[in-house]
């Protein structure tokens, strides 16, 4: 078949010291709406702007590529199929999805906005969410996070909903991932019969150990959650299941965190340690732990600590390039409790959804209208060799178009990608 490019679209490559090159196609509606596509996908571009006619072989073998071109508008076919509508396509969906306002805990920094409302877990969005999945063309794998709130609060209510949509979407050959954000100071025996059989990921907060974490991480009634948290990880290790850790850094546990750090090495644990948003961290204090904590896990190398397989830094992308900070606007987005479609699960109620899961458009393009959202970066950070590895941070909290903690996540980079490199063999 012959294939047009979309003039608005150019292709382009940069050099980076870490990946590698890295092709991507722009388009010249908004310098920041950015397509990262690998050797292969950069090729049939080229091809094509040659005038080369793609060959049957060289379309059946790249059929995946060119039809996520063709979906994004970026290859437009010379002979369309009378009455067939293009689909916008993605192999994966990612989805927060809010099951409680509740929460057990009063976590001073928490940014759930709508925590501890008085509103309930709709049952029929599982449902919902099923007619959108089964309506995605090319998914294979949908990743839902069941978040709140505390989710283990109201695990009854959506226990079995969440078994019918694995076995629903079995049928239709899509796999469902599931993972659980919580506190974990409540477990039962049926959670951990319950997620050893679904293979449910849990990642756990934790902010320091002992007193550390116990000043941010409190009961309502002021007493400390991290006695039982601990015992609740042990439980899970003993029935084979190992949660991984969720490091919030904020101005009043940064000094507690490499100690935490330390533990989790030895523990061979998995964690993600990210800088608290909205103002509860000044830069100071995140390069101090970051020096620290990027120091203990240099020498843990040399134990055999896998860093690059256990450790998550912020929303830095690290392992591979990226065009944004989070795949929000592209294959993600957070589902409220009612079926409303935000960009961000920090925007619940305070912020305008993108559209509803009853509303008549389908989930992918709800999600895609909210890539502008992504747009707006600095001209420092389009120059930045690390543009695709920050990606200008979180877009809801950038000050004058880049994150705050602009400094010291290019000295985290720099660390990060020195590590890896020792940790193949690369230093030494």
């Amino acid at each position: 078949m012959k294939y047009t490019l979309n003039a608005l679209c150019s292709l382009d490559c940069k050099q980076h010291d870490h990946f590698g090159d890295i092709h991507f196609i722009r388009k010249t509606s908004h310098r920041d709406d950015i397509i990262i596509i690998d050797a292969s996908t950069a090729e049939i571009f080229k091809q094509i702007r040659s005038n080369n006619v793609l060959t049957a072989d060289f379309e059946a073998k790249n059929a995946d590529r060119i039809a996520r071109l063709v979906a994004d508008n970026i290859l437009v076919p010379l002979q369309r199929s009378v009455g067939k509508v293009e689909k916008q396509l993605t192999k994966q969906i990612n989805l927060w999805l809010q099951v409680t306002d509740s929460c057990n805990l009063a976590c001073d920094y928490c940014y759930i906005p709508s925590l501890y409302s008085d509103k309930s877990f709709h049952r029929d969005t599982i449902f919902q969410l099923f007619q959108h999945f089964k309506d995605i063309e090319g998914l294979e794998t949908v990743h839902l996070k069941l978040a709140g709130g505390e989710p283990l609060m109201v695990f009854s209510a959506w226990k079995d909903e969440v078994q019918w949509l694995r076995t629903q979407l079995e049928c239709i050959g899509i796999s469902l991932e599931l993972r659980i954000i919580t506190n974990l100071t409540r477990l039962t025996n049926e959670m951990i019969c319950f997620f050893k059989h679904h293979s449910v990921i849990i990642s756990v907060s934790v902010d320091g150990l002992g007193d550390t974490h116990d000043q941010h991480r409190k009961y309502k009634n002021g007493a400390g959650s991290f006695a039982a948290v601990m015992t609740n990880i042990e439980r899970l290790h003993a029935r084979g299941i190992s949660p991984s850790v969720m490091i919030t850094v904020a101005g009043d546990n940064y000094l507690g965190v490499p100690a935490l750090v330390e533990y989790l090495i030895e523990q061979d644990m998995t964690f993600r340690i990210s800088d608290a948003k909205g103002g509860y961290l000044t830069p100071a204090q995140f390069e101090q732990t970051m020096d620290t904590v990027n120091a203990l896990l240099d020498k843990a190398i040399d134990q055999g600590y896998p860093v690059s397989r256990r450790v998550v830094f912020s929303d830095l992308r690290t392992h591979e390039a990226a065009s944004t900070p989070c795949s929000m606007g592209s294959h993600a987005a957070a589902i409220y409790l009612d079926g409303s479609v935000y960009f961000c699960h920090t925007e619940f109620q305070k912020g305008q959804p993108l559209g509803h899961l009853s509303g008549g458009q389908n989930l992918l393009s709800i999600i895609r209208s909210g890539k502008q959202k992504h747009f707006g970066l600095s001209d420092d950070c389009q120059q930045c060799q690390y543009r695709f590895v920050c990606a200008g941070g979180c877009p809801l909290y950038r000050v004058n178009g880049k994150s705050p903690m602009c400094n010291v996540y290019k000295k985290i980079i720099s660390q990060v990608f020195d590590i890896y490199n020792k940790e193949d063999g690369k230093i030494t």
